[in-house]
């Protein structure tokens, strides 16, 4: 209401012809607007036109070689011939276009492989697969792949260095549903987080039907360009088979054949190494199979028996330990568990759940935030979800849920140093979910410590070897949880007092660790009770209750 002592702001003549002027066009908007229409919605694009080939090549996928540092595959599709099929590649020059490459730049190689894939389109859908040879290692390259005459966008890779380097690869669980709408925001944020990313990690169901050509072509065009620079390492899930291995899987995926020799496991089962991490990928689609899965695991364990690499990341697709429903994979838990265990396998990167979980087993349990064994993590990319069960399939069976989510799509960072691996699982909108850091050392000793919280480096964390003493006695006390070399004071004082006896300073060695023997002030009062008290720059965290007896 207007003060009745102030008379009513009028409008300018430029104020009111402007708001006529709105009024008319949401009128004029309101009489082309949906409601207004009254004719049917336009059809929807054919999916047989939308994903049709063309002689322009298109699902340009980098595929890794057993020789990451001197050789690198290509496949891509396109309609041309095995005789015209080829790709062009030079060292990365500083531009293109009107400046062109010095002569003997440019090194042609013709295709090594055309395979026709018929497609429930109506057309086949042809791949093309090369393979570049002599590369330098830790060098950058331009490469095109085309027929001669229509070629694909110049899009630069980089070789694996000769040796450890440190370096980062992206995991996705399932994509599988929703492939045009909901899992390209998903990839696209996963390479904004991590350009420099040297691999792809898919743990399985990349589509949901086995042979659908509109979700290949959905998949590939969600990673778009992402797929030609950073190299791909997948393996099928259950709806990679549909009476039979997907046709596409191998043409579109010429991955090693060094598996463990089965026709079957062609190209599904492979490993390769790349700069200081050996990747091993196995197919859980077996399980019903006695000799298949002998077959890949007499094969896991010798890779894992004679392995030169300092970090070890196992991928496929069933979890060790699943995350809803009824789910139960015991053949996979009783064959291969036991090895990643025994042999020091880092990362376990599973699919299936179309959840987040994330554990170990519970006899590596060494803190509240620390264990020593082997990290298992199941997750998911795409828009399709199930509920969580409470993690009794992991309970039941030995181990513990440290992490958990549903109803969200996730991607994960994995960021390989030389005695760190850091992982990180963040949702589809670039917030931080969960993560860990490994530290290993040079005897292969490894703690896996949870990313730091104000409310996970407080508390009783502490452990000693016994609760009751005497003066003078002696207590061992251990923690776990801090930097390489971090500074810690240690403190004997009565429970909940700030002041106490400082005993001195000791450094965590090179896994996070503190151990120390700590002896009982002279000057304690007989019956009372104490703790250990543990400050650092990180933590500050305390024993049980010791009670002094005399």
């Amino acid at each position: 209401m207007n003060h009745p002592t102030k008379p009513r702001r009028s409008w300018s003549r430029q104020a009111k012809l402007a708001t006529a002027g709105t009024a008319a066009l949401l009128a004029a908007g309101l009489a082309f607007g949906p409601a207004a229409v009254g004719a049917a919605a336009p059809p929807v694009f054919p999916a047989a036109e939308a994903h049709k080939p063309t002689p322009i090549p298109d699902r340009v996928i980098l595929i890794p070689t057993t020789a990451p540092a001197t050789s690198q595959r290509v496949s891509w599709r396109a309609e041309a011939t095995a005789d015209t099929a080829q790709a062009q590649i030079l060292e990365a020059p500083r531009a293109l276009g009107q400046v062109q490459p010095a002569p003997g730049a440019v090194a042609t190689v013709r295709a090594m492989a055309s395979t026709p894939v018929n497609t429930t389109l109506g057309y086949a859908s042809t791949y093309h697969t090369v393979e570049f040879t002599g590369l330098k290692p830790g060098t950058r390259y331009t490469y095109r792949v085309g027929d001669g005459t229509n070629w694909s966008p110049w899009t630069d890779f980089t070789t694996a260095a000769d040796g450890f380097e440190p370096f980062s690869f992206i995991y996705y669980g399932d994509a599988q549903n929703y492939l045009d709408s909901a899992v390209p925001r998903v990839f696209r944020q996963a390479f904004a987080d991590r350009p420099q990313a040297k691999a792809i990690v898919n743990a399985g169901d990349l589509i949901d039907s086995a042979n659908s050509e509109e979700q290949w072509g959905q998949w590939f065009q969600a990673g778009g360009f992402i797929d030609g620079q950073i190299n791909n390492i997948s393996i099928p899930g259950n709806h990679e088979y549909s009476g039979g291995l997907s046709a596409f899987w191998r043409p579109q995926f010429p991955y090693p054949d060094n598996g463990p020799g089965n026709p079957e496991l062609k190209q599904t089962v492979y490993t390769l190494d790349y700069q200081g991490v050996r990747f091993i990928g196995l197919d859980t689609n077996h399980q019903s199979n006695a000799t298949l899965m002998a077959a890949q695991t007499a094969w896991l364990e010798g890779l894992l028996k004679d392995n030169p690499n300092k970090w070890t990341v196992v991928t496929f697709h069933h979890p060790v330990y699943s995350t809803t429903g009824t789910r139960n994979n015991p053949n996979v838990r009783e064959q291969w568990a036991p090895l990643f265990e025994k042999y020091g396998v880092d990362l376990v990167l599973q699919g299936h759940d179309h959840s987040y979980g994330r554990g170990n087993q519970v006899a590596a349990r060494k803190s509240t935030t620390v264990h020593n064994g082997v990290a298992y993590v199941v997750s998911v990319s795409g828009g399709k979800m199930y509920a969580l069960n409470g993690g009794e399939n992991w309970t039941g069976n030995g181990a513990e849920v440290r992490s958990t989510s549903e109803n969200t799509q996730l991607y994960q960072l994995i960021d390989v140093a030389g005695d760190t691996i850091t992982f990180e699982a963040r949702y589809a909108d670039g917030t931080h979910h969960d993560g860990f850091v490994i530290r290993k050392n040079r005897e292969g000793e490894r703690t896996v410590n949870d990313l730091r919280t104000p409310e996970n480096t407080v508390g009783e964390q502490v452990t000693v070897d016994k609760t009751s003493v005497r003066r003078l006695e002696s207590v061992k006390v251990s923690a776990y949880g801090y930097d390489p070399g971090e500074r810690v004071a240690i403190w004997w004082r009565e429970p909940g007092r700030k002041n106490g006896t400082l005993i001195g300073y000791e450094k965590a060695d090179d896994l996070g660790r503190l151990s120390e023997t700590v002896r009982v002030p002279v000057l304690a009062k007989r019956g009372a009770e104490y703790v250990v008290y543990l400050d650092s720059e990180h933590q500050k965290i305390t024993s049980p209750p010791i009670t002094v007896t005399k």
